[in-house]
């Protein structure tokens, strides 16, 4: 696998997450605003989260998860490694 494909799926990993998050906070029917609060962040920060600008932290994942009564091994195993895999084998190339 060539690089640009690796970061390719990286991007759009990122852009699966941010796309995922938007349809749960929807489905919970919270606004941007209020779920910013709920879980401790700007209302910016969210849009960039949404907007697969951004990649949230540990603890702000655990909060997302709280909030919207998602299990966060799903989230690990759908978001966060296969992340890492592509991340390692860019790290194994460039040593």
């Amino acid at each position: 696998m060539k690089l640009n494909d690796e970061k390719d799926q990286m991007l759009m990993l990122e852009q699966k997450f941010a796309e995922k998050l938007h349809e749960m906070r929807l489905k919970k029917d919270f606004s941007q605003e209020r779920f910013s609060e709920i879980i401790g962040i700007t209302e910016v920060y969210l849009r960039c989260l949404e907007n697969g600008k951004n990649i949230p932290n540990w603890i702000t994942w655990l909060k997302i998860c709280t909030a919207l009564g998602v299990d966060i091994s799903e989230i690990q195993k759908n978001y966060i490694e296969p992340s890492l895999d592509l991340k390692m084998k860019d790290d194994i190339k460039n040593s």
